[in-house]
């Protein structure tokens, strides 16, 4: 018989560990926003499924761009 158990944790972060927690989710959400973006226009246009390997060489284009600098 299989038992399942779980554990909950609370985070309680200093106000500089939940300022970078925030940089970091925030920078997450912008690069998967953007790469969705890509997507679905690559996809509108009736090409096939853009590779993860492709997706990844963006984001070193991303972090060295002059706009996106904050995500380094």
């Amino acid at each position: 018989m299989k038992r399942l158990q779980a554990f909950k944790f609370q985070l309680r972060p200093g106000d500089q560990q939940e300022c970078e927690m925030r940089r970091f989710a925030g920078a997450c959400r912008f690069v998967f926003n953007r790469a969705l973006a890509l997507q679905n226009e690559n996809h509108e246009a009736g090409n096939k499924y853009i590779p993860y390997g492709k997706m990844a060489s963006w984001l070193v284009e991303w972090k060295n761009a002059t706009e996106t600098q904050w995500l380094k």
